[in-house]
């Protein structure tokens, strides 16, 4: 089995990082990052939280959490080569990492694959804003 870890994103990791995002079927409807200079801007930003998502010290994606509206939403983008289970684990190790609750996660409609990750880590469907839907991981009670 692959050891999968976020780390902090680091200037050698950009390159990779960015390929990432750029490649990933995922749906960014909350930061769109087109270009190297706008995912640039985008990681300098005030609230926004980047670690990268390493396989084996590859690194495969970004994970990242930031202020939306006063809430705190996470992103997760991984590379299509990527093995099968990569994304779901770096979600779980994010919602570990992020100890803000509630946290929210916005998605395509039709990127089904996420959703069904996001149920599974105990994310549940909030509300709709246009094509997108958006989740929630609620507070837990201790």
């Amino acid at each position: 089995m692959a050891h999968i870890d976020l780390r902090d994103l680091t200037d050698d990791d950009r390159d990779a990082a960015f390929a990432a995002v750029r490649d990933s079927a995922s749906s960014w409807s909350r930061a769109t990052v087109e270009t190297r200079e706008a995912f640039e801007a985008w990681i300098a930003e005030d609230g926004v939280s980047t670690r990268a998502v390493v396989v084996d010290d590859v690194i495969v994606g970004l994970a990242a959490t930031l202020d939306v509206d006063g809430d705190r939403e996470i992103l997760l983008a991984v590379a299509p080569e990527a093995a099968d289970g990569v994304a779901t684990e770096a979600l779980r190790l994010l919602t570990v990492l992020e100890p803000e609750r509630p946290l929210y996660a916005c998605l395509a409609a039709d990127d089904d694959p996420s959703h069904a990750v996001l149920a599974g880590l105990g994310f549940v469907e909030d509300s709709r804003d246009g094509n997108d839907i958006v989740y929630v991981l609620p507070p837990t009670l201790e």
